[in-house]
């Protein structure tokens, strides 16, 4: 039982990788972006947002602090 308890938790933490990997890149394949719905911002404001959000980064980097902010629990801002 325990062996078995054991492999289901060492297949676990590739399966939450892949899930976390095919959201990343789906919300970065989506049309639009999180702020697109809302009034329109003057440039300066939207540079600030993305910069809070690292949106202003490259993507691998965005990658590697999305699943860094995973680990410790971050899931994002709730809106």
């Amino acid at each position: 039982m325990l062996k078995f308890i054991i492999k289901r938790l060492f297949w676990g933490i590739p399966v939450l990788w892949a899930v976390a990997t095919i959201t990343f890149i789906i919300m970065h394949i989506v049309p639009g972006g999180p702020f697109d719905e809302e009034k329109q911002l003057p440039p300066e404001i939207k540079a600030n947002i993305e910069q809070k959000y690292y949106l202003d980064r490259p993507l691998p980097e965005q990658y590697i602090m999305y699943l860094r902010n995973l680990l410790k629990g971050d899931l994002g801002p709730f809106i």
